[in-house]
């Protein structure tokens, strides 16, 4: 392990990368964005005054003669549906189930002035920050730039990322012969990307060649992300490093376990390459340990701190770094998994994150950050 990052001075080495250019996005493409500036109500919300209840707008006390003009004077009342604009000098509404009409004239207990009115602005005035820059854009933060009448925002886009999947030894359907394995990577990564902020393009699959490795990346030029997996090892087939020479180097190597031969480097035209280990576990741990910042980072979203959990067990930790442990979460908290080796998935598939061991362990009860599993 000499010469390989701490766990966070990697995480840190990817958070540090420029942002990209922000642009106008319409809501249509905005979920998944980043605020580049803040998104204000141009008007009041509601933007008028309107009926909280489907009945009648009334002015003044009982009793009530119906009409159907536009301006309401004392002893008028208006039939209104919920949602509707309220007729200028009408001072409550009527619910519909507590009113009575006969021949035209409505009568009901007297109600209080504003009952059942959804006032102008109530919700937000004109000028409210509706949405703070460097936030992520959820469907419900579109939904209420919509109401407030907004039709694009300035963000940063959600990044696209280019998965190079390498191996002579990967085959993508059927029994395995001895000394071949199944992919695990294309029915995996694109979902685990796409939870973790970016959007996947479909897969480039190459062999153990780093002339066919450095052409697949070089055919990517529209990822503002590119991340390989597999040949970031020391043995005589790994030629990751072989392919990216010109590139810049990062980190190569991290201290952690699962996941330690990942690695950051920048490419000629600045873009981020990330490369995972080949290892299944090793090449998800080292993908939500590092992908997440460069995310934020691309995106000029705030980042937030990992969330922590307590232990319900004692987790052994290891002298070399931090250890990235899969677990359930119990009714005592965290439960680490069995068949978690860097090769293995089924500790993955019983889990629900990882938790982020140092290397004195965590005693039971204590807080422990974790990696939520984004899929």
């Amino acid at each position: 392990m000499t010469g390989s990052r701490s766990w966070s001075d990697a995480r840190a080495a990817a958070a540090a990368w420029s942002p990209a250019a922000p642009r106008t996005l319409p809501l249509a493409e905005a979920v998944g964005a980043v605020l580049a500036e803040p998104a204000t109500a141009p008007r009041p919300m509601p933007h008028y005054d309107s009926a909280a209840m489907d009945g009648w707008a009334v002015a003044g006390p009982p009793p009530w003669r119906t009409t159907e003009e536009e301006v309401l004077v004392p002893g008028q009342a208006r039939a209104v549906v919920t949602g509707g604009a309220l007729p200028l000098g009408a001072s409550a509404v009527v619910p519909v189930e507590r009113g009575t009409l006969v021949e035209g004239l409505l009568d009901a207990h007297p109600p209080e002035p504003g009952a059942h009115v959804r006032r102008a602005g109530e919700e937000a005035p004109a000028g409210t920050e509706l949405v703070a820059a460097g936030a992520r854009l959820s469907p419900a933060h579109v939904a209420v730039l919509a109401i407030a009448g907004l039709d694009a925002v300035v963000a940063r886009a959600r990044p696209t990322l280019g998965l190079v999947l390498t191996g002579d030894e990967v085959v993508t359907a059927g029994l395995p012969a001895p000394g071949r394995v199944r992919d695990a990577f294309d029915p995996l990564l694109p979902l685990a990307v796409a939870g973790l902020g970016a959007t996947a393009l479909p897969p480039a699959r190459v062999g153990d060649d780093p002339i066919a490795i450095r052409a697949a990346v070089q055919g990517l030029a529209q990822a503002d992300v590119v991340v390989t997996v597999g040949g970031t090892g020391r043995s005589r087939v790994d030629r990751l490093r072989e392919a990216l020479e010109g590139a810049e180097p990062v980190f190569d190597g991290v201290a952690m376990r699962p996941g330690h031969p990942a690695l950051l480097t920048r490419l000629p035209d600045c873009r981020p390459l990330l490369g995972l280990p080949g290892n299944p576990l090793a090449a998800v741990s080292a993908l939500l340990s590092f992908l997440p910042p460069l995310v934020d980072a691309l995106t000029g979203a705030t980042p937030a701190p990992l969330p922590l959990m307590p232990a319900a067990v004692a987790l052994a930790g290891w002298p070399g770094g931090e250890s990235l442990v899969p677990c359930a979460i119990g009714e005592a908290g965290l439960l680490p998994a069995p068949g978690v080796r860097p090769n293995m998935l089924r500790g993955l598939a019983a889990s629900a994150v990882l938790a982020v061991v140092p290397p004195e362990g965590v005693p039971a009860g204590a807080p422990t950050p974790v990696l939520p599993l984004p899929f």
